[in-house]
C-alpha cells in the first residue's frame, strides 16, 4: 500500500521560488542586454525619421564604448613584466 512521505520531506512552495529566483539570476543579464540592444536600435530608427544626420549619433556611442572596453582590457590583461 502507498504511503506518502513524512510532512517535513514534501516539497513546498520555497522550492519553487528557489527555482525561479536561481533562473531569473540566470537569465536576468542576458535579457538586460537584450533590452537595450533593442532600445538602441529603435532610438536610432527614431533618429534617423527626425534627420539622417541625427542618426549617427547611436553609432558614435557604440564607437566610443568599444573604445573604452578595449582600453579597459588592454590595462586588465597586461603580460607579467619580464
Amino acid at each position: 500500500m502507498y504511503e506518502p512521505p513524512p510532512q517535513e520531506e514534501r516539497p513546498g512552495c520555497r522550492d519553487v521560488w528557489l527555482l525561479t529566483g536561481a533562473a531569473f539570476a540566470v537569465l536576468l543579464l542576458p535579457l538586460l542586454a537584450l533590452a537595450g540592444a533593442l532600445g538602441a536600435l529603435l532610438g536610432a530608427l527614431v533618429l534617423f525619421a527626425i534627420h539622417p544626420a541625427l542618426a549617427l549619433l547611436p553609432v558614435a556611442a557604440l564607437a566610443l564604448a568599444v573604445y573604452l572596453f578595449a582600453r579597459w582590457e588592454q590595462g586588465r590583461n597586461r603580460p607579467p613584466q619580464v
